[in-house]
């Protein structure tokens, strides 16, 4: 083999490594631009969630404030309740004393006016002979 024939050689294989690296390299950019491309999704991926974050903080702000406003609600609420509570009772104490105050008022009315009663009972029984004498004497 002579150094033509070499050289010929060679030029083939340096001429298939080349074609080699160009493949390698076209499939390399191709990975690359992906990679790119991945990149991006994630950075804007990454600005949805800080969006997102922002957000949940608002609303958990919101939230928190909400929860505060129910707390002072409740507490308010309760204060109410145990004023309700004290009202009602001093309403069942007031009818109670009322009730008693009628049941006496009552009691004592009707025994003056049940000796009215019967002594009228007794004046109906007598007058009528008291009268019949009168007319005869």
């Amino acid at each position: 083999m002579n150094v033509k024939d070499l050289l010929t050689i060679k030029t083939g294989e340096l001429l298939a490594k080349t074609d080699e690296l160009r493949e390698v390299n076209e499939s390399l950019h191709r990975l690359n631009n992906e990679i790119r491309k991945k990149a991006e999704e994630i950075r804007n991926t990454k600005k949805d969630l800080t969006e997102t974050e922002r957000n949940l903080m608002v609303a958990n702000d919101e939230l928190i404030d909400n929860n505060e406003k129910f707390a002072l609600t409740s507490k308010e609420l309760s204060l109410v309740n145990k004023e309700l509570f004290m009202a009602n009772e001093q309403i069942k104490q007031l009818a109670l004393e009322q009730k008693e105050f009628i049941d006496i008022t009552a009691h004592e009315l009707r025994t003056p006016i049940q000796a009215i009663s019967g002594i009228f009972e007794l004046i109906e029984m007598d007058l009528p002979p008291l009268l019949q004498n009168s007319s005869t004497g």
